[in-house]
């Protein structure tokens, strides 16, 4: 994996949600007129109008950097009047001069490493999901293992899986997977395929799962999640690039 991957979690503070979007808006715009590297930004906000995920994908971490010089005006005002509990995570290899360069400006940088994935260049699709996870201790060999025979599964069979990527934290303790697919029966094709190894994987190598599912959702689909995960947390698209910069 080459690129470099930033989803950042905040919560909007009440009554603000009109507010945040015109903020967002500014964000969106300054990227549009500015950025020269930035692939994605695209902004997701839960159905209650309480929580938001910002999504972003650069080429390196020098576009990284680009992005948030040409947005640090109006993102320190969405944050002081709009939004709190800003949280971000970079998926990806960034170097030591970044992590310190990071950190002097905001504190250590919460980093987690490609672990497995699909090969090809992978994508975003209608349907986007996260899942998070906790590595059983002692267990990350066996873990690592498991999650190969699950690709393996999905690279054999699937049909419409347009990314399935696995990262974890420098602890080994763990873990995020980023997925897409063309349609909600690509999951439900997808979740078929893997079932029996993915159960193997939370009965004896990981624990804590929880999902997040970005895109429209019917109720088969949720009733889905609901048996196999425990629910999701739904979020819709609320306004994103309607096209990356040319690179």
């Amino acid at each position: 994996m080459n690129t470099l991957e930033v989803v950042a979690h905040m919560k909007i503070r009440p009554g603000q949600l009109d507010g945040f979007r015109a903020q967002a808006a500014e964000i969106l715009a300054l990227t549009r007129d500015q950025d020269t590297h930035t692939l994605r930004c695209d902004w997701f906000v839960t159905a209650d109008g309480a929580e938001c995920e910002d999504h972003e994908l650069f080429p390196d971490e020098q576009g990284l950097i680009e992005h948030k010089m040409n947005t640090m005006g109006p993102t320190e005002v969405l944050l002081r009047d709009h939004a709190h509990d800003h949280q971000a995570v970079i998926f990806g290899e960034v170097s030591a001069g970044f992590v310190q360069l990071a950190t002097q400006r905001m504190g250590p940088p919460t980093v987690f490493s490609f672990l497995q994935g699909l090969d090809g260049p992978g994508g975003f699709g209608p349907l986007e999901v996260a899942a998070h996870m906790k590595i059983r201790p002692g267990q990350r060999d066996g873990f690592t293992a498991q999650v190969g025979e699950i690709l393996r599964l999905t690279r054999d069979n699937d049909t419409k899986t347009l990314r399935y990527d696995w990262f974890i934290d420098p602890d080994g303790t763990t873990c995020h997977v980023h997925e897409a697919y063309r349609s909600e029966q690509g999951l439900i094709e997808h979740n078929a395929h893997v079932m029996k190894a993915r159960e193997l994987l939370f009965s004896q190598y990981a624990s804590d799962h929880q999902m997040s599912v970005y895109g429209d959702i019917s109720p088969q689909l949720r009733d889905l999640f609901t048996k196999h995960a425990g629910g999701v947390r739904e979020f819709a698209l609320l306004q994103g690039l309607e096209q990356p910069a040319a690179v």
